[in-house]
């Protein structure tokens, strides 16, 4: 009996190395997967961040204006993400207190793990934030 299982375990080598080979490539792609929605979250998450800090700039000056817009590129850059690949769109000035503001950024992105296996496709990335503006502004006399 000894000796059969003895020969049972002989007879197959070299299957658990290709179950192991398998079973790495596929963790790995699961690797490339999480690091791909990880990089997404992050980018949207610093985004995001990016405009609630102008938001609120522009609830205080009724708008947006190219001023705005620099001090949104500051804030990615202070993130570590380029200003160029992020489109911006904002509620000009000048609105009255209450009026609505609203900012969206667009971002175009790769996804890193598709690349790995040869596929080149992105994803627009949106993010929108929107409040109301705090000051009144007096007309004329």
């Amino acid at each position: 009996m000894l000796k059969r299982l003895r020969r049972f375990s002989h007879e197959d080598k070299g299957d658990a190395f290709m179950g192991i080979t398998f079973g790495i490539l596929i963790a790995l792609i699961l690797l490339l997967i999480a690091v791909s929605v990880y990089e997404y979250r992050t980018l949207k998450s610093d985004i995001r961040t990016a405009a609630n800090e102008v938001l609120q700039i522009m609830k205080v000056e009724n708008g947006a204006d190219s001023s705005t817009r620099r001090k949104f590129d500051d804030l990615l850059i202070a993130a570590g993400l380029d200003p160029s690949k992020v489109n911006f769109v904002a509620t000009p000035k000048s609105v009255q207190r209450g009026d609505f503001l609203q900012v969206v950024a667009t971002r175009e992105y790769n996804i890193f793990a598709l690349k790995s296996v040869g596929v080149d496709h992105s994803i627009t990335m949106r993010v929108q934030v929107s409040g109301y503006a705090h000051k009144y502004i007096r007309e004329g006399d």
